[in-house]
């Protein structure tokens, strides 16, 4: 059985599925089997990076199911420390080489290196041509948003940051709202850590409806407007994770788990993600 998987319309107009599949820390090797099998139950939505070294992998996989180019939304980012336009540009070409596709759908800059201003810029330019669909960036807090929101033309469509029921990042939220950004969640199972797919609170709601404590926690995200990017290799968890639109978490229950946010990081990377200082040299 395959799902149809809800899109959001970000803020330039165009449509992402809420649910993608995160390929971080999958091996070169084994990423086109992956993504394969994830399109095959329904997956619309990729998510790849330059520093994932598997962008080849993505690539080759949505060439190989043979869909229509145009029904794969498929993200990347740039992790290259960039100082200049041809230095900018030269990182999206290897990517956009390495992927072996015309275009991205949405390419993001994956943290705040080098000089994001000068790198907005270029992808501004880009975008403009054509060459991504849309652009945003990933682990850009409020004492680096700025560097990008202050002089945009175009307004990131989206901050992919670390967000999951332990860490919910209600104050992000606020605050990328009057700028119209979606946030999306890296980690929305908080790394497996904590015991989430094990959590008393979560498995009991999901025993009302049928679902797993890990369902319920992906359910909240997407409930609160949240795009999220679960990364798995296991076909069952594949279909789990999308298996999220089928029923719906009522008042009592979205605050209940609200309650658990603890406001703490599971993971510890990128270390100073939240402490990032653009007049130092940084080493992301």
């Amino acid at each position: 059985m395959t799902y149809s998987i809800p899109s959001k319309v970000l803020n330039n107009g165009i449509s992402m599925p809420m649910v993608g599949l995160g390929v971080y820390d999958i091996p070169s090797r084994d990423t086109q089997c992956v993504v394969e099998e994830a399109i095959e139950e329904g997956y619309r939505s990729i998510d790849t990076a330059a520093m994932y070294r598997n962008e080849e992998g993505v690539g080759a996989a949505v060439r190989a199911t043979g869909i229509p180019r145009e029904d794969v939304f498929i993200t990347t980012k740039i992790c290259d420390p960039c100082f200049s336009e041809k230095e900018t540009m030269r990182a999206v070409e290897k990517s956009i080489h390495r992927l072996g596709i015309e275009y991205v759908d949405l390419m993001l800059l994956h943290w705040p290196v080098g000089d994001p201003t000068v790198m907005w810029r270029t992808l501004e330019g880009l975008n403009m041509q054509g060459l991504f669909r849309a652009i945003g960036v990933s682990n850009f807090y409020p004492n680096t948003f700025p560097l990008i929101a202050d002089n945009a033309k175009v307004m990131p469509v989206v901050n992919q940051c670390e967000c999951s029921v332990l860490y919910q990042q209600r104050k992000l939220v606020e605050y990328l709202k009057p700028c119209n950004v979606a946030l999306e969640a890296w980690s929305p199972l908080a790394e497996g850590k904590h015991g989430v797919a094990t959590n008393p609170v979560l498995a009991k709601i999901g025993a009302r409806y049928g679902k797993t404590a890990a369902q319920v926690a992906l359910r909240f995200l997407v409930q609160n407007g949240i795009i999220i990017i679960p990364k798995t290799t296991h076909r069952e968890r594949m279909r789990e994770n999308i298996a999220l639109f089928d029923f719906e978490l009522s008042d009592s229950d979205m605050a209940e788990i609200r309650s658990l946010d603890t406001g703490h990081r599971a993971s510890v990377w990128p270390p100073d993600a939240l402490s990032y200082d653009p007049k130092k040299d940084n080493e992301l």
